[in-house]
């Protein structure tokens, strides 16, 4: 059983009292938590069935979302949970759902919860507009999850000047996402972390120190530097990427002197580096496949919804990673 407001223009709907009768409740989206009684908020906790909740809690009370908080720690079937809204009452969890295993967040955090790192069946893990800066613990929390598989910080997210990903950090981490994000300048993997990470996407960004160690990320299939992603010393990460033993892509949605700030590196020739067309020319005779396969590529960004950015024709469009409203089937 599934109750559902997406279809509807307004950002959520009413929940009436009673809703705790409906015990094989299973899809609950989107509840506008302002627009909600007290006591039928607090019948949410009785929907012991309850897979996927989405809510939206802007313009609600402290009190009202205190008891959205309690409501949420008696799901213990809960796989799924998206908050838009005031998020401040997160840090107040005490028992976070056992399963949870898909969380969407859009709003402010200031720092990440502790209990982040109880999530130990957490596979996908979205943030946006949280303003967490380098104290706030993100990859200390974050990076020993056994299970998390994507990861996307989105617009203003992360407003901290280094994103480095640890040393035995996100061990079953695949999909890493960065997104419209201000503040970091330069993106950082230390040799043992990630050792699962396949694809980087990478939009609206600009990365004054560049990106730096990708050698250290043995499965890398993929980077896709999206629109408005400018990176420093472009042609040193793509000498990185050349040398990769898994011969991993570079993508890029643009020419190649839009993504590039530039650096003391010199520029690699042009016959390797494939940045304005998807079907380059046939390589020349003598010349290497391997120079073909580490070529950039550009790839077109769907511009469609500006909450879907993806990389057309990459691995990196599979489960509508880099959309915050994906339907989630295997969670729900």
């Amino acid at each position: 059983m599934a109750w559902s407001s997406c279809g509807s223009k307004s950002e959520g709907v009413r929940v009436p009292k009673g809703i705790g009768k409906l015990k094989e409740l299973q899809i609950l989206e989107v509840v506008d938590i302002s627009r909600t009684s007290c006591k039928a908020i607090k019948e949410l906790g009785e929907l012991v069935q309850l897979r996927k909740l989405s809510v939206v809690t802007e313009g609600a009370t402290k009190q009202i979302c205190k008891l959205l908080c309690d409501a949420i720690q008696k799901l213990t079937c809960l796989c799924s949970l998206s908050v838009d809204g005031s998020l401040e009452w997160l840090h107040d969890v005490s028992s976070p759902p056992p399963m949870l295993r898909s969380l969407k967040l859009h709003g402010c955090l200031g720092e990440i919860p502790s209990w982040f790192g109880n999530l130990t069946h957490l596979v996908k893990l979205y943030l946006s507009d949280s303003i967490i800066n380098e104290d706030g613990k993100i990859m200390e929390i974050l990076g020993p999850l056994p299970n998390l598989m994507q990861l996307r910080l989105g617009d203003g997210s992360y407003i901290g000047e280094k994103l480095v990903f640890k040393t035995e950090a996100f061990p079953n981490l695949k999909k890493l996402g960065i997104c419209d994000l201000v503040g970091p300048r330069e993106l950082k993997f230390e040799d043992g972390t990630s050792p699962q990470l396949a694809m980087i996407y990478i939009g609206w960004c600009e990365l004054a120190s560049g990106i730096i160690g990708v050698n250290h990320l043995p499965k890398l299939k993929e980077i896709a530097l999206g629109y408005d992603c400018r990176v420093a010393k472009l042609a040193m990460l793509q000498s990185e990427v050349g040398a990769h033993t898994n011969s991993p892509v570079l993508r890029l949605s643009e020419e190649r002197s839009d993504h590039d700030l530039g650096g003391t590196v010199a520029q690699v020739e042009e016959a390797t580096v494939e940045s304005s067309s998807l079907h380059p020319e046939p390589a020349a005779a003598g010349e290497s496949s391997r120079s073909q396969a580490v070529g950039m590529e550009t790839a077109n960004i769907s511009s469609q919804d500006p909450d879907i950015r993806e990389a057309q024709g990459s691995a990196l469009v599979e489960d509508d990673f880099w959309s915050c409203n994906s339907d989630d089937e295997d969670d729900a």
